[in-house]
């Protein structure tokens, strides 16, 4: 008879196997409406873990509103608050249809959603279209006649342009792309600038060549151009597609998603089905972007992006990008040592991604939630700083609560006990 480490040990190595195959590519943009499992017109989803209305932070419920009168669900802030109230404008986290949304991660139904398709194996999850630069954005939880103007070009004009050209240039290779950006200084987390250089050098040819209004062209040309982290997004839903693949394998400890809301840190596992698991989500140590801003204006950790350090971006290989630990004031052998130690808590390496600072060694991939608890050491995450009442602020790292680790295992050891 198989005892249970032997059990755990093989469906592990089962997973791993599955998120080392995994080939995520951007294959389409569609509205949330026509693409997300489950969507609804008057559904709009944030990020993860689920929480009521009344617990929110003030990002969720600021994003929350400007895409209820965005969607023309609501006139002004007090009707939405009133329809969400009372049941007519709905909310719930974007992993629950098979999203990731960046920050607050608001999605509605007419949002331009990037569509990711796991090759390997035909797992597929979205994610918003990023709105550009600039620290006032709807994901930050901020909303002025300016953003909504945004991303109604955005659903409009660029979105249109996007799908086109990428009907016309073929699936773009994320996995290709995250592999040569890591060796060009990103980490694909707080910083995918060499990522969205190698994506608009794939779609620059196809768009320009679009039969499509040249005004239109040229205006979405220079969006991508002035948008630098843009690949984000698309590099997030590659995440996810990538662990979904993993996900509902019996006795499988490794974890499939990481999120945060501003108010929970959550984690879900492969052997414990769609249950989250949570503890406080903890507070963003970096630096501000402005002098009269400070630890007392900020929210705790939130957004979806976490996903990237799920699958061993981000602060899992920060020596990728050294400009990175500028933000925490820290230096390249601190940024070596992170990494050293989240290879601590995973089931092995990614050979798909190396690190040219340690000599082009590969990343750690596989978070597993008995080597957490075990060790005592928490991933480590390259985050944003988001004001409590909406806007960014600043940038830096988090580590990931012990708490939701230590409660997965007892769920687990529960269930096989």
């Amino acid at each position: 008879m198989t005892d249970l480490k032997t059990r755990i040990e093989e469906a592990n190595a089962k997973a791993f196997d599955i998120l080392r195959q995994g080939k995520p590519r951007l294959i389409d943009v569609a509205p949330a409406l026509d693409v997300l499992p489950g969507m609804k017109p008057n559904l709009i989803l944030h990020s993860a873990p689920a929480i009521a209305w009344d617990d929110m932070c003030g990002p969720h419920r600021n994003g929350i509103i400007g895409a209820a009168i965005w969607e023309g669900l609501a006139a002004d802030p007090e009707e939405a608050e009133a329809r969400i109230r009372s049941g007519e404008i709905l909310t719930t986290p974007c992993h629950h249809h098979d999203a990731v949304g960046a920050g607050a991660g608001i999605t509605s139904a007419s949002t331009p959603m990037l569509v990711v398709e796991n090759a390997a194996f035909g797992t597929r999850a979205y994610s918003c279209i990023a709105e550009g630069g600039g620290l006032r954005l709807l994901k930050w939880g901020y909303w002025d006649q300016d953003v909504l103007d945004m991303l109604t070009w955005q659903a409009r004009v660029f979105a249109p342009v996007l799908k086109a050209a990428l009907a016309a240039a073929g699936p773009i290779d994320l996995k290709a792309i995250v592999g040569r950006a890591v060796e060009m200084g990103d980490e694909c987390h707080n910083r995918s600038v060499a990522a969205t250089a190698l994506f608009l050098r794939d779609l620059y040819g196809p768009m320009a060549a679009l039969d499509m209004a040249e005004d239109d062209i040229r205006a979405s040309i220079r969006f991508l151009v002035e948008s630098e982290h843009f690949l984000l997004h698309a590099i997030m839903a590659g995440a996810k597609s990538m662990l979904m693949a993993a996900e509902g394998i019996e006795y499988c400890t490794l974890v499939t998603a990481m999120a945060r809301n501003g108010v929970d840190f959550g984690i879900k596992v492969s052997g414990l089905g769609d249950r989250w698991f949570t503890a406080p989500a903890m507070e963003v140590k970096g630096l501000f972007f402005r002098a009269e801003w400070s630890y007392e204006d900020a929210a705790p950790d939130l957004g979806d992006s976490a996903i990237t350090e799920t699958v061993g971006l981000g602060g899992f290989i920060q020596p990728c990008a050294p400009t990175v630990t500028q933000y925490v004031q820290a230096d390249l052998a601190q940024a070596i040592a992170n990494t050293a130690e989240m290879r601590q808590i995973c089931q092995g390496d990614n050979p798909d991604v190396r690190i040219p600072a340690m000599d082009f060694a590969p990343g750690p991939l596989g978070i597993d939630i008995r080597k957490v608890v075990k060790t005592g050491i928490t991933p480590l995450l390259d985050t944003a700083i988001t004001h409590k009442d909406g806007g960014l602020i600043g940038a830096g790292e988090v580590r990931a609560p012990m708490g939701c680790f230590r409660d997965a295992l007892k769920a687990f050891g529960a269930a096989h006990g």
